[in-house]
C-alpha cells in the first residue's frame, strides 16, 4: 500500500522550519513570556527546543511547551504535540493521543492537523484504516489549497475507484455537524445537493435529499424555502422525511394546514418504526377531541412503549383515563395483533388506527 508517513514528519518540519534563530536575548524574553503563560510563547519555545534553534536541541522540552501552549487552545501547538506522540519524540510513543491532539487543532481549522487526520485514517495509525475516512480528511486539506493534500488524495481516489460519494456524504455531515471542522453550513449544502442530484438510489443520495430537506425547512446555510423542502423530503426515502412533512402539513409551512395530510404522514413514519411517528400520530389524533380517536391514540402510545419510545407511558395513562376497561383491552390486542403482522399487513391495516 502506497504510504503517507513521511508526510507526518514533513508537516512537523513544516510547522518548525518558519522558526529563526533564537539569539540569547530573544530566548531570555521567549522564555519570560512563556513562564508568564503566553500561549504563543510557549510554542515559539517548543520549536526552538525540537529544532535546536537558539537553544540545545531537546525533545522533552519540546514536549513539554508545546503542551503548556496546547492546554490554552493554541492549535498550531496542539498538532506538534500529536506529532511527538506520533513519532515517540519527547514522550512516550502513542498514536490515539496523537489523533486526539490532531483532532483538536483540526477543529480550529488548522490545515497540517487535518492531514495528519487524513493519513492517520489511511495508515491506521491511532485509528482502524478507513479509505473512505482518509478521502473525507484529505478532501478538507485539499480544498484548504494543501498541494500536497491534493496530490495525495488523487491517489486515494484511484484506491477508492473513483467513488467518493460516500467520503463526500461524511464530508458534509463534518461540515453541517461542526463538532470535528469549523461549521460550514453552505458547504455542507452544497455537498448534500450534489449527492442527492444523482440518481443512484443509495443510502447516501437519500440521507443527503432528507438533509437538504432540513436545512430548506429551517434556513440553515440555505434560504428559507418550505416548497422546496418538501420536494427534497418527498424524493428521499429517509424515514424521518415523513415527520418533517407531517410538521410542514399540520402547521401550514409552504402550504395551507392540512391535518389529514399530516396524520397521513406521521402514520406512514410511525410503519417505519420513526419514534416521533408514534408520538406525532397520537398526539394529532388527540386533538380531534372524539372518543374514537382517544382509542386510537391509546393504540399508538401502546406500540410506542412496546418500541420502548421515552414519554409513552405518562401519555397512555393520561389516555387511558377516558377510555373504559373494555376498550383499553380491544386496544391492547389490537396492537399486539398489528405487531405480529408483516409489513404488508401492517401498512394495509394503518388506515385502522
Amino acid at each position: 500500500m502506497w504510504t503517507l508517513c513521511a508526510r507526518i514528519v514533513a508537516t512537523f518540519l513544516l510547522v518548525v522550519s518558519a522558526t529563526a534563530q533564537v539569539s540569547p536575548t530573544t530566548f531570555q524574553e521567549l522564555l519570560k513570556r512563556a513562564e508568564g503563560g503566553d500561549a504563543q510563547a510557549q510554542f515559539d519555545l517548543g520549536r526552538a527546543y525540537e529544532d535546536g534553534k537558539g537553544v540545545p536541541q531537546d525533545d522533552n522540552r519540546a514536549a513539554e511547551w508545546f503542551r503548556k501552549s496546547a492546554e490554552q487552545d493554541d492549535a498550531q501547538a496542539q498538532n506538534s504535540l500529536g506529532v511527538m506522540y506520533a513519532q515517540g519524540r519527547g514522550v512516550q510513543g502513542n498514536r490515539g493521543e496523537a489523533i486526539r491532539w490532531y483532532r483538536k487543532a483540526a477543529k480550529q481549522g488548522l490545515p497540517e492537523a487535518i492531514y495528519n487526520i487524513a493519513i492517520s485514517y489511511y495508515n491506521g495509525e491511532g485509528v482502524e484504516a478507513n479509505l473512505n475516512d482518509a478521502a473525507t480528511w484529505m478532501m478538507v486539506a485539499s480544498r484548504r489549497g494543501d498541494a500536497q493534500a491534493t496530490e495525495a488524495l488523487k491517489k486515494i481516489i484511484q484506491e477508492l475507484h473513483q467513488r467518493m460519494e460516500i467520503s463526500k456524504f461524511q464530508l458534509a455531515q463534518l461540515y453541517d455537524k461542526g463538532d470535528e471542522l469549523p461549521q460550514d453550513l453552505p458547504a455542507a449544502a452544497s455537498l448534500y445537493r450534489e449527492l442527492a442530484e444523482e440518481k443512484d438510489g443509495m443510502w447516501y443520495n437519500d440521507g443527503s435529499r432528507y438533509q437538504l430537506c432540513q436545512m430548506y425547512s429551517a434556513g440553515k446555510g440555505v434560504p428559507q424555502d418550505y416548497p422546496r423542502a418538501k420536494s427534497w423530503c418527498k424524493k428521499s426515502q429517509t424515514a424521518s422525511s415523513y415527520v418533517v412533512l407531517g410538521r410542514m402539513a399540520e402547521q401550514g409551512l409552504g402550504q395551507s394546514k392540512d391535518l389529514r395530510e399530516a396524520l397521513n404522514y406521521y402514520k406512514q413514519a410511525a410503519f417505519r418504526a420513526v419514534p416521533d411517528g408514534y408520538m406525532d400520530t397520537a398526539r394529532l389524533e388527540l386533538a380531534s377531541g372524539a372518543h374514537d380517536a382517544q382509542k386510537n391514540a391509546y393504540f399508538w402510545y401502546l406500540i410506542a412503549i412496546k418500541r420502548k419510545v421515552s414519554g409513552a407511558e405518562e401519555k397512555l395513562r393520561e389516555v387511558a383515563s377516558h377510555l373504559t376497561d373494555k376498550e383499553i383491552t380491544k386496544q391492547q390486542k389490537q396492537a399486539a395483533a398489528w405487531l405480529g403482522m408483516t409489513d404488508s399487513e401492517q401498512f394495509k391495516n394503518l388506515k385502522k388506527h
